[in-house]
């Protein structure tokens, strides 16, 4: 399935709901999977039907990804009944299937617990590495290691990106994560994949003038990372996306396209990564494993750097297409302090 967090206008208000997308063609709808399920509820007779759908299939993405492979699978019947009943509402008249027109996409989910950034791929660290006049350390190559970042501004489809005062070099990546569903700890590599609720586009923007300096001080990158982050337009489940070094990817800037590939093979695999940072440690519902950008996935890689108002279009296939346009910038600040 594609799970997505939609908004709809309503004369008291906007209202954030758990969709499933539908596609058919070029053309998607969004369903509400809660609404569905208690339509059907009704239908069988319950005297209670939303709340009923209320406790089985909360209209919230953190819920559904904690509940497991139950919450997917009755997620799916939903889906499956409102697709047979089209005509249909909800037990008091509310409407459950959307078209793209009829509803806004937003980030699927507004606040994860955190974001790990880890770097999956060594050539392109190499490549970054040997611009900020950097080696890549022994360490890495002994387990995989991420930095911790802020999710003070998950932006969603189309919304705008800030551009920071303090950076002349404004970066995308070509990235992906894999969201956690059911809480853990001390997990296993083999048992690592009944943690991952899905996988999405995780666009992490970069002022790269500011990046080196903060490198340098061996504790990750900081502010040149933390202002904003792009997640969406969906999370798709593991059996949509099958091996996810085969995922068809590609970054547009106005619609030219900067870079065309497949990841290909991780250093460290996402079981391997959940492994690692469970010991000892909880992984929560929500939380993000980036993988790091993929090789040639950045404007650094090829010396090409987005501008104010690019748009910048990040697809990955069974991921969808993240499309985000650059805002302008503003009064300049420096990136040091003092």
């Amino acid at each position: 399935m594609k799970f997505c967090t939609f908004e709809v206008r309503t004369p008291v208000g906007p209202f954030e709901r758990l969709g499933a997308v539908v596609s058919e063609g070029e053309d998607l709808r969004y369903v509400d999977l809660n609404f569905a399920a208690a339509a059907e509820f009704k239908q069988r007779g319950s005297s209670r039907p939303q709340a009923m759908a209320d406790a089985l299939i909360p209209s919230d993405m953190l819920a559904i990804a904690a509940s497991g492979k139950g919450g997917i699978e009755a997620a799916e019947e939903a889906l499956e009944y409102a697709l047979g009943h089209e005509d249909t509402s909800g037990p008091r008249g509310e409407q459950i299937i959307y078209a793209p027109n009829e509803a806004r996409l937003l980030a699927p989910i507004k606040q994860p617990p955190l974001i790990r950034g880890f770097a999956g791929f060594e050539r392109h660290l190499k490549k970054t590495f040997e611009v900020m006049n950097m080696e890549i350390p022994k360490t890495w190559y002994e387990r995989p290691l991420a930095f911790k970042a802020s999710c003070g501004h998950m932006a969603g489809p189309e919304e705008e990106v800030p551009w920071p005062s303090f950076t002349e070099k404004m970066d995308f990546e070509l990235e992906f994560c894999c969201v956690i569903g059911v809480p853990g700890r001390d997990i296993s590599e083999e048992d690592a994949h009944e943690h991952i609720f899905g996988y999405a586009i995780l666009n992490d923007w970069s002022a790269r003038d500011a990046q080196g300096g903060e490198m340098a001080m061996g504790t990750g990158p900081y502010k040149s990372k933390d202002w904003c982050w792009s997640l969406g337009p969906w999370i798709a489940t593991p059996d949509e996306v099958g091996d996810p070094k085969n995922i068809p990817m590609a970054a547009r800037v106005n619609g030219e396209t900067w870079v065309e590939t497949t990841p290909g093979e991780m250093y460290w695999t996402f079981s391997q990564i959940i492994a690692y940072t469970a010991r000892d440690e909880n992984l929560l519902t929500g939380d993000l494993m980036g993988s790091g950008t993929v090789p040639g996935g950045c404007g650094m890689e090829m010396d090409r750097w987005i501008q104010p108002g690019d748009i910048v279009e990040i697809d990955m296939g069974p991921l969808g297409v993240m499309r985000n346009k650059v805002g302008e910038k503003p009064e300049p600040k420096p990136y040091t302090y003092k």
